[in-house]
This record gives C-alpha cells, sequence and structure tokens, in this order.
C-alpha cells in the first residue's frame, strides 16, 4: 500500500464544524487519499444522515471519528499541529503554501503524529487556537474569490500528502507531544513574566512569537525536559534573590 506507514499518522482535525454535509465530504476526501483517522472538535456529530450521503464510501471513517471538545484536548499526545489559516501576522509565520508545508511533514511522519487543523466554515481558527499550532498553511486562491469549501481545503492538503508519500526517508526523529509543549510554554510565559521581560497584562504579542519559533524547531521530549529545567533554575534563582 502507498505510503501506509506515512499517512497513517496523519489526522485531520475539523473545529466547530457547522454542516454534517461537510463532515461527510471530508471523509470522502480522506479516503481517496488515504488518511483514516478524523477528529472533530465541538462540531455536529459526524453520525449525521446527511453526513452519510455525502460520506459515500467512506462511511467508516466518520463511524471511527474522535471528538473533543477543545482543540487544546484533541492535539495533546500529537507531535506536530498545522493550523490552516487565510490570515497572516505576528506569531503566524512562515505561512506555509501545501507543497512547502508537505516537504517539511513528510520527514515527521515516521515516529510522531501529527494533526492537521482546519477551522469552521465561517471564521476559521481562533487566534488562540493558532497559537496551539507548530506550523501555518494557506492555500492560494484567486483574490476576488478566497474562500474554499472545507471538503475542497482537506483535498487539497491530502493529495500533496499522498503524493509525497513515497518519500519518506531517514530514521524517525520523536517530537515531543503538544501538551508537553504546552506546559513549557506555560512554565516559560510564568518565568519570563516573573523576571520583568513580559509584560504581565499583555504576554501573548512575545509568546505568539516563542510558540511559533519553538514549534518550527520540533523539540523531542528531552530537548523540553532541559528547556523547561532551565526555567526552573531562573525561577529558583528569581526566588532566592528576592528573600
Amino acid at each position: 500500500m502507498r505510503g501506509k506507514v506515512a499517512l497513517d499518522s496523519i489526522s485531520v482535525i475539523l473545529v466547530r464544524p457547522r454542516f454534517p454535509e461537510n463532515i461527510g465530504s471530508v471523509a470522502r476526501a480522506m479516503k481517496n487519499m488515504g488518511l483514516r483517522r478524523l477528529v472533530l472538535v465541538d462540531g455536529c456529530s459526524p453520525l449525521h444522515g446527511n453526513a452519510y450521503k455525502l460520506a459515500s464510501g467512506a462511511e467508516e471513517i466518520l463511524e471511527r471519528a474522535e471528538e473533543a471538545p477543545t482543540l487544546r484536548e484533541a492535539v495533546n499526545d500529537m507531535g506536530c499541529v498545522v493550523g490552516m489559516t487565510c490570515r497572516k501576522g505576528k506569531g503566524r509565520s512562515p505561512v506555509l503554501s501545501p507543497k512547502e508545508l508537505v516537504e517539511k511533514l513528510v520527514p515527521l511522519t515516521q515516529g510522531n503524529t501529527i494533526g492537521l487543523a482546519f477551522g469552521s466554515e465561517k471564521e476559521g481558527l481562533t487566534n488562540e487556537e493558532l497559537s496551539l499550532c507548530h506550523l501555518f498553511a494557506r492555500i492560494p486562491s484567486a483574490n476576488d474569490f478566497p474562500s474554499l469549501n472545507l471538503a475542497q481545503s482537506v483535498m487539497v492538503i491530502c493529495y500533496e500528502l499522498f503524493n509525497a508519500s513515497d518519500a519518506v526517508t531517514g530514521p524517525p526523529s520523536r517530537m515531543a507531544p503538544a501538551g508537553d509543549l504546552e506546559r513549557m510554554f506555560e512554565q516559560m510565559e510564568k518565568t519570563l513574566v516573573d523576571i520583568g521581560f513580559l509584560n504581565p497584562k499583555h504576554p501573548q504579542p512575545i509568546m505568539r512569537v516563542l510558540r511559533s519559533l519553538f514549534g518550527r524547531s520540533h523539540l523531542n521530549e528531552r530537548e523540553v525536559q532541559i528547556l523547561r529545567g532551565i526555567w526552573s533554575q531562573v525561577d529558583w534563582h528569581t526566588r532566592r534573590r528576592g528573600k
């Protein structure tokens, strides 16, 4: 089977999908391109009759779909999370094309779980949800009508992954789960506020940049432990000097 190991490590995550028809169409697009795992965050049911109608042969993906109340919980154990976005901004750079994204993802699919997060049809992903992502991607489209249907967006990305799925080479590189990274970022933010580097009332602008920087670094578990050890040592010295 073409690229089975690589593709099986990738999950499609739909955040607040509004229409069951779109969920069914996404399931069909996934099966066309060899992806199997669908995760739904705070959206309509994948078992709705209209979802089944549009799945047309991919019903098993709907029936195996996992559900989570928040994106944070959905990606807790994933090594790399990709946020699809039409917006550019601080902390969301660089925004990759589908081909550029796949070039970065393919080497990571061995030994890691990857999440592709697509926002709701109306408003996309929130800034808070994008802050949980390590990479950002945008599908180029015509300026006078840039909005793509949810299933179309999923198909474009899955198609690029399918085409590149045979390119996996080299030994696996195990990345730290997203939950471990989140705990590191929370500790980092507190430490940087305590030493006066971050404005306690507005820490997010710089934290978004730091999240993006470390997200692109694909830290493994040992590297996260080392960084957390550094913040702990800084905390200890700060408390000691304050006595």
